[in-house]
């Protein structure tokens, strides 16, 4: 019998803990872009997380992204790292890949032509 109180109780823990593992895993990037002045929403840390690709990384990037003056969003930091997802190793190969995109959107258009 104290076998089992035993057991469930240790089930009680490992489930607590599992509940409260998955607030802390989406609240710190949150926090982390927030105080940085680079607000990321909740459901894009969950989107990111879905995709698989790694919130650590991208909000980096984005948070120095900011800082540097570039106006940008986040859904951009994300679509150059998926399309460079086998290039980038660290958050400064997705800073000068996303510094490059944005500075060819922001060309004229009669520039991109010739």
């Amino acid at each position: 019998m104290e076998m089992i109180n035993l057991l469930i109780l240790l089930g009680f823990i490992a489930f607590f803990a599992l509940i409260m593992s998955v607030p802390v895993v989406l609240f710190w990037p949150w926090c982390r872009a927030a105080l940085h002045g680079a607000p990321v929403t909740i459901f894009q840390i969950i989107g990111m997380r879905l995709r698989g690709n790694p919130t650590t990384l991208l909000i980096d990037a984005y948070i120095a992204l900011k800082r540097a003056g570039i106006s940008t969003t986040m859904d951009d930091v994300e679509k150059v790292y998926i399309d460079g997802r086998n290039h980038i190793l660290m958050t400064d190969d997705l800073v000068e890949l996303v510094k490059k995109s944005v500075n060819v959107d922001d060309r004229p258009r009669h520039a991109i032509e010739s």
